[in-house]
């Protein structure tokens, strides 16, 4: 949850950040997503190698405490550019905890309760974000318009800047009690080869995936395009909020975290609970018809989104979003791990994270501030930017989800014969 909040706190700060450091939405969409996922994205995959053999839970305390310590050092930023290096930090430590949570999730549960406990994992993203809006958004009302605070040790600060060491330091204290975590068993690792360096690992995973290649790309593509709808909302609901409906900033980060709270994780609960339906009752690919049922139901909300002439309407608009944006997010990774050999679940699960936070995070925030900035030229026009951006991405998720029913069911049925029925 913690990662989330330390992610998701740049949509309450957008206004008072452009006004400081003179940038414009593109650059915030930077800072939310491409910043963030250069080294998040490239380390997953040695992270993974590491989490592959060595302990899971000392790569999650490491990484807990490297990545809020990042965050807190928002607050000592003079520039954008030194924002910019405060989330490339963020990235690279949050980038160890996905691969080794995921890891250890697959020996804790069999596959038809996969989905639930991953559904429950990743709860905590959507619970995180939505409790950054909401703190963010109390902490705006209770600081006030003063541009600056005078904080110990630090000296005089800008007021936004207190917002990062108030969300930063207390993931130190998880990092401590990340250390009470119980290590799994490794379950089916006889066919790990002695000695195997990075190197001829990820190239006996990469010769895995190429051997399923069409399978492998439809469900990092799939899921990563499906994911761009989210961090769209995520960043950019908030103030689309306020500036076409003169919403401030602490009614509006209310109103938003408090749907992703309810309807987000209300999604991921219900969508993780019919993939293990489905699985149970004989269906290989429950995983993969989640997704295509997500994709599928997330076009409505998204194409009336902009359409919406009241914040009533919008909040309807937002929380149909925010459920199916969530709906298949808890399936995403126990269909990788059906697919794929216990040994490289960590590697695997490194790749897809990669593919999907530099689909989702770059694409969805960045191109939607471009296109208010160089397309409409008005940022008002930042629910139809979102709209279009959404909606087209979902467009993709569908494709790749229906091309990949087929190659994932005949693949699950050839390499996890003891626990899916034909």
């Amino acid at each position: 949850m913690f990662a989330y909040v330390d992610r998701a706190i740049l949509t309450v700060l957008v206004e008072p950040i452009q006004r400081d450091f003179h940038i414009n939405d593109t650059q915030i969409g930077l800072l939310h997503g491409f910043a963030f996922v250069i080294f998040y994205a490239s380390l997953g995959v040695p992270l993974g190698y590491i989490a592959d053999r060595f302990s899971r839970k000392k790569l999650i305390v490491v990484s807990i405490a490297l990545w809020s310590l990042a965050t807190a050092s928002g607050a000592m930023t003079k520039s954008f550019g030194g924002l910019f290096a405060s989330r490339i930090a963020v990235g690279i430590g949050e980038a160890g905890l996905s691969p080794a949570s995921y890891s250890m999730i697959a020996d804790n549960f069999a596959p038809a309760k996969r989905s639930l406990a991953t559904g429950i994992y990743t709860i905590a993203i959507y619970l995180g974000g939505g409790m950054a809006i909401l703190i963010g958004g109390a902490l705006v009302a209770i600081i006030g318009p003063a541009p600056t605070v005078v904080v110990p040790v630090l000296g005089t600060i800008r007021a936004w800047q207190l917002l990062f060491l108030m969300v930063g330091l207390p993931g130190l204290i998880v990092s401590a009690v990340a250390l009470t975590l119980r290590e799994p068993a490794r379950h089916a690792v006889s066919d790990e080869v002695p000695g195997q360096t990075l190197g001829s690992k990820l190239a006996e995973v990469l010769s895995h995936i190429k051997s399923l290649r069409r399978l492998y790309l439809c469900h990092f593509f799939g899921f990563a395009f499906l994911g761009v709808s989210f961090n769209v909302v995520l960043l950019w609901a908030r103030p689309y909020l306020s500036r076409s409906f003169g919403m401030g900033r602490s009614d509006a980060a209310m109103l938003v975290g408090t749907l992703m709270i309810v309807f987000a994780t209300a999604g991921i609960i219900c969508g993780s609970l019919l993939a293990d339906r489905w699985q149970a009752r004989g269906k290989v690919d429950a995983t993969v018809r989640v997704g295509l049922l997500a994709s599928s139901m997330i076009l409505i909300p998204l194409i009336a989104y902009p359409m919406m002439s009241s914040v009533f309407s919008v909040g309807i608009c937002l929380a149909l979003l925010l459920f199916c944006g969530a709906f298949s997010f808890g399936a995403a990774p126990p269909a990788l791990h059906l697919v794929t050999p216990n040994r490289m679940r960590a590697i695997a699960s490194g790749l897809y994270l990669m593919v999907n936070n530099l689909v989702a995070l770059t694409v969805g925030p960045t191109l939607t501030g471009a296109l208010t900035d160089y397309v409409f030229h008005d940022p008002r026009q930042i629910g139809l930017a979102s709209s279009i951006v959404g909606a087209g991405s979902a467009c993709i998720a569908i494709v790749l989800f229906a091309l990949m029913l087929r190659p994932y069911r005949e693949a699950a049925i050839r390499l996890s014969p003891g626990v899916v029925k034909a």
